[in-house]
């Protein structure tokens, strides 16, 4: 049974078949949609040892997978989001998914695919701790302070990043992590479970409408943003021969949102329907990991 708890893929799958099969429990399930994102981020949290992380000496690379992040990857879902959405909702969702950072999973990620986890441990701190500052701005910028209230926006970021971290910090002094930090995998997936059926859930009508004029768009933009931003930046890093192990963490940053964070913030801030595009992109995101498994593979076993 843990070893299906353990599996991402598996659970993320089956809560969105669940929750587009039998959604009635989502509205239910709405208010406690934080408490389930909170306790995976403080878990994946706790893998940073923030005093062990040498952010001057490795500088240079972290400000790549910055740039990658919210440079590359933000600018894409911008101007596709600007190009093809015209519906309200939809596209404040997609502005929520350009200021959010990038998902906590890069990190285990980093590890399956032989990575540079170190890298992605730092950056991602780093990443995280800027985006406190990085998301509001961004929120106001881009939709104004009428639509944005700076104060609201603040609380929410305090309450799932700033909070889990600190609480991180104090479980990680805890023995009994220590002793069942193996098993921490399970409470990540239970969390993304509960978040992913309330946001796919509260949406089905949406989803299963067969409304291509609503629904193309945001698969288009998905598609862009899962796939295109990751192949594009791990074949350039190819040709100018950056080492595998960076490359593989470079184009993960490339790719990956903390969809979990965007869905939830477009929940709270715009309502249900703003969270359609993370939910299309959650679906994407199963398939990404097979996918860069087998795009990273020849290389993996040459190198």
């Amino acid at each position: 049974m843990k070893r299906v708890l353990k599996n991402s893929n598996f659970v993320f799958l089956s809560a969105t078949i669940f929750a587009l099969i039998y959604p009635d429990f989502a509205e239910r399930l709405t208010w406690y949609i934080i408490p389930a994102l909170i306790i995976p981020t403080t878990v994946s949290l706790c893998d940073i040892k923030l005093r062990k992380l040498d952010m001057k000496k490795n500088l240079k690379p972290i400000l790549v997978a910055l740039m990658l992040n919210y440079v590359l990857l933000s600018g894409i879902v911008l101007i596709m989001s600007v190009l093809l959405i015209e519906d309200d909702a939809l596209f404040k969702g997609f502005i929520v998914m350009v200021a959010t950072p990038p998902a906590i999973g890069v990190i285990a990620y980093s590890s399956l695919l032989k990575g540079n986890t170190h890298l992605a441990l730092m950056a991602n701190a780093f990443i995280y701790v800027l985006s406190i500052f990085l998301m509001p701005v961004i929120l106001l910028l881009l939709l104004g302070i009428e639509v944005v209230n700076p104060f609201e926006v603040l609380k929410i970021l305090l309450i799932l990043i700033l909070l889990p971290l600190i609480l991180s910090r104090i479980i990680i002094r805890i023995p009994y992590y220590e002793q069942h930090k193996e098993d921490k995998d399970i409470l990540i997936n239970l969390g993304f479970f509960l978040v992913i059926y309330v946001v796919i859930g509260l949406n089905q009508d949406i989803l299963l409408s067969g409304d291509y004029g609503l629904l193309l768009p945001i698969f288009i933009i998905g598609a862009m943003r899962t796939f295109f931003s990751g192949t594009l930046v791990f074949k350039i890093g190819r040709m100018l021969n950056i080492p595998y192990d960076e490359l593989v963490t470079y184009t993960l940053f490339s790719s990956y949102k903390n969809l979990g964070l965007t869905a939830t913030t477009s929940l709270i801030l715009f309502g249900t329907k703003a969270a359609v595009p993370a939910a299309i992109c959650i679906l994407l995101e199963v398939l990404m990991f097979i996918y860069y498994s087998v795009l990273m593979n020849p290389i993996n076993q040459k190198d």
